[in-house]
Formats: structure tokens, C-alpha cells, sequence
């Protein structure tokens, strides 16, 4: 097996070709990959501003179709099934759409699983388009859409606190009176608006999303209902041109579940590899850094919901407090680093960070233990993962993971490093993480 993830686009392009399940659908695949722009590294989100589908909502956090269309190309057997237990935007899915392969996906997130359903559902570009611009000529605010929702964060409505707020009063209503008349359409047609509203929040909003978090804007007036409805516009555009240029792709043969992945591989009763990109052990809670999207659509509707969402998380943050379990991952690179994360405990930002970093490689071993079930003898799990770093600590992501699994019939078949990454403003900023693509062989 080749470096895949150095193959240009001219021969991804080729090998995609291939592997198309029904020919007369080839140069479907050749239209939509050719939009790519092969000039990040593949496994980051850079090149897919034009790509359809993929453009519907910008996830910083994917890995391209690029690779994973690498991925399928570099095996040395026939796929017809793929298995990606964290989901993300749907990438994976997506690729296997294009493909006419089958696909499992697992997210935990729900307005990400809808994404990702958004993107692997057909719906008549004419017909929604007809419902989207009667449903905004027609729209009303309403007393309830100007409501706080209960356990909302103060700071996502105007007046906020101390002055600094997420949403001006006029685009807070605006949405939820959207969302609230959406209600009543279609599922599908629903589902797929809701993102489309989502993918235009932050622009309308007094903040960025950098990192971890939100930083408000330095100066800027605030956004109206107007620049709102106009974002929406030009989004839902985009979207009917892509439900209508590819309105022929093959139906069904794509399962999204919902919830977490510890759990929810349990009902993948088999795949022929899983190709997958999992939280990396950096303290990210993307409960937060989707948090506009999943209140201000109607996902959550109480502090209480936040909180089980948090909770069927990966463990790879220390925004929630983590019930003990029984250490599942056994690991020599990882006793030492949790030994010397725990000698540093006074230096840490937060002091049960080397509870967390064991408990994400339990969570990894699980998912292994699954995937042993799910892989015949003989094919692979292609992880897209990064190395983290605290307090001076290197967290070896590849080696540490190696040896965690290897009890569990795994042997690591081929690994590299994809691109380096900057570490945190707290240990100087530099390029000196490393993210890799490992690939593990079912023995």
C-alpha cells in the first residue's frame, strides 16, 4: 500500500473512475472531485469551497473527499461498504454516495447528523425552492420567536451581558421564526433548511469561532435580518444547484445513526473498512464549538439537554467530569505519559487532564473492539488522527494507539504524517504536532 495521501488529483480522479459501482454515473464523480482545490493537505477541509454538497456548511474539522476517495482506491479488495463511526459533515458518506458505495455513519452531534442525512437525501430542487421563497415572503415574527429559549446561554441574545451579545434582537427572531414555520414541511425538506440557516449563523453574528471557542468581533455594526435573509438566499442557491446538478445520484444504501459511537457500532453488523477521523485528544468539546447551531436551531431546549450531549461525547475534553471506568487501553507510551502529565498536574490549565488523556484512549480501544467485529481478517481501519501537547507533555497519538490495539488483532499496516499542526498559544504557538494517517490491518 502506496503513501495515498500524496496521490494528485489528475490520478484520484482516474482511480475514482474504477471504482464507480455503476458506470453510467462516472462522470458524476469526475465533475464533483474536479471542483477540489488540491492545494492543502488532504486531510483538512482547505480545497472544498466549490465542491457540492461539501460547500453547504464549512467543517473545519473534516478530512477531504480527496482522501478518503484515496483511501478506497489504495485497498487491495473490492469495497462495497464503509464505516465511519464519527461521522463529522459527512465526508465519508458523501464520497460513497458519489461512489454508489454503502455507508454506516455514526454522529453524535444532531445538527450534524443532519448534515450529513442533508447531503445523502434527494429532494426536489424546484419544490423547495418554491416552499423557501414562499416561506420567507411570508414570514411573520411572532411573540414565541422572540422568547429566550430555557437554559439558553445569556449572551446569545441581545442585550447579552454587560453589553456583548451573540445575536442582534432582529436576527434572533428572524431565525427562530424560520425554523418555527419549517416545522411543518417535509422532514427532508426541513432538515435541509435548517442546515442551510446554520451554515450562515456566525457571519450574522457579533462573533468569530476560533479554536476553541467564540471571540466577538472588534468593530462591526450588528448584522440585521436583511444580511441574514441574504446569506440564506445565496446559501439555498448553492444548494439548489447541486441537488439539481447531480439529481441523478443513486438512492439509498446509507444509514445514519445517531448517537454515541461507543454505543451505536454495536448495530453496524459489518463493513469492508472504516475510515474514520475521531476527536483528537486536544480538549476540544465541539458540544461548544457548535453550540450557536444547536441552540439557536432547536436542537437543544435546556441546560439539561446541553448536558447529556456532553456526556455521550468522546472523552477527548475536560468541559464535563468524566465517570470512572475500568482502564481498558493498555499501553506502556501511554502509562508514561500519564505518569508525566500527573507530575505536572500543578502546571496543567486544568488539573484532570491526565484522567482525560487516558480515558480518550479507553474510548479508542472500544472503538476497536468493535471494529474487530464489524472487519474481516484482512482489511483496514484508516484513522486520520493528531498528536496533542501540555504542560511540555508530547502526546504520541500513532505510537500510543499502536500498542493499545495490537491485543486486539490489529497490526499497524502503514502510517505517516499527513501535515504538522500549531500547538496551543500556551506552548508557543509552533508547528510541532504532528497529524498522521495510520492505517490498521484486521488480522
Amino acid at each position: 500500500m502506496t503513501n495515498f495521501w500524496t496521490t494528485d488529483l489528475s490520478q484520484t480522479v482516474r482511480n475514482s473512475e474504477k471504482l464507480v459501482q455503476r458506470r453510467t454515473r462516472a462522470k458524476d464523480v469526475v465533475d464533483w472531485l474536479e471542483e477540489y482545490a488540491d492545494e492543502g493537505p488532504t486531510s483538512s477541509n482547505q480545497g472544498v469551497a466549490k465542491v457540492p454538497f461539501q460547500r453547504w456548511f464549512h467543517f473545519k474539522e473534516a478530512f477531504s473527499p480527496k482522501f478518503v476517495a484515496d483511501v478506497l482506491a489504495s485497498v487491495p479488495y473490492r469495497v462495497d461498504r464503509c464505516v465511519d463511526p464519527f461521522g463529522g459533515s459527512g465526508t465519508t458518506a458523501m464520497t460513497c454516495r458519489m461512489l454508489g458505495l454503502k455507508s454506516a455513519t455514526i454522529e453524535v452531534n444532531p445538527f450534524l447528523a443532519d448534515l450529513i442525512e442533508a447531503k445523502l437525501t434527494p429532494v426536489s430542487a424546484a419544490g423547495f425552492c418554491r416552499k423557501y421563497e414562499r416561506l420567507i415572503s411570508t414570514l411573520v415574527i411572532k411573540g414565541v420567536d422572540k422568547r429566550r429559549i430555557p437554559g439558553m446561554p445569556p449572551t446569545l441574545c441581545e442585550p447579552g451581558v454587560d453589553g456583548r451579545f451573540v445575536f442582534s434582537s432582529d436576527v434572533y427572531r428572524t431565525v427562530r421564526a424560520i425554523v418555527r414555520r419549517s416545522g411543518s414541511w417535509d422532514a427532508d425538506e426541513a432538515r435541509l433548511l435548517r442546515v442551510l440557516l446554520g451554515s450562515v449563523l456566525v457571519a450574522n453574528s457579533n462573533v468569530t469561532i476560533n479554536g476553541k471557542g467564540r471571540r466577538y468581533r472588534r468593530s462591526s455594526s450588528p448584522k440585521s435580518a436583511d444580511d441574514l435573509i441574504a446569506s440564506l438566499d445565496a446559501a439555498v442557491d448553492a444548494a439548489v444547484a447541486d441537488l439539481s446538478r447531480f439529481a441523478g445520484l443513486p438512492k439509498g444504501g446509507h444509514k445514519v445513526m445517531r448517537g454515541d459511537s461507543r454505543v451505536m457500532l454495536a448495530r453496524v453488523a459489518e463493513a469492508d473498512i472504516a475510515v474514520f477521523s475521531p476527536p483528537y485528544p486536544n480538549s476540544f468539546d465541539y458540544t461548544d464549538v457548535y453550540n450557536l447551531e444547536l441552540w439557536m436551531l432547536g436542537y437543544l431546549g435546556s441546560s439539561t439537554d446541553n448536558t447529556s450531549l456532553r456526556k455521550d461525547t468522546f472523552r477527548s475534553h475536560v468541559q464535563t467530569k468524566w465517570r470512572e471506568t475500568p482502564r481498558r487501553a493498555n499501553s506502556a507510551a501511554l502509562a508514561k505519559v500519564i505518569a508525566a502529565l500527573t507530575r505536572k498536574r500543578g502546571e496543567l490549565w486544568n488539573r484532570n487532564i491526565p484522567e482525560m488523556v487516558g480515558f480518550y484512549f479507553d474510548d479508542l480501544y472500544i472503538t476497536f473492539e468493535h471494529l474487530k467485529r464489524i472487519l474481516c481478517p484482512g482489511h483496514h481501519a484508516v484513522v486520520a488522527i493528531g498528536d496533542s501537547q501540555y504542560a511540555g507533555v508530547h502526546i504520541d497519538v500513532a505510537r500510543i494507539l499502536e500498542e493499545c490495539v495490537a491485543p486486539l488483532g490489529f497490526n499497524l499496516a502503514k502510517s505517516g504524517a499527513i501535515r504538522s499542526m500549531r500547538a496551543s498559544s500556551q506552548h508557543g504557538g509552533k508547528f510541532d504536532l504532528s497529524e498522521h494517517c495510520l492505517v490498521f490491518e484486521r488480522r
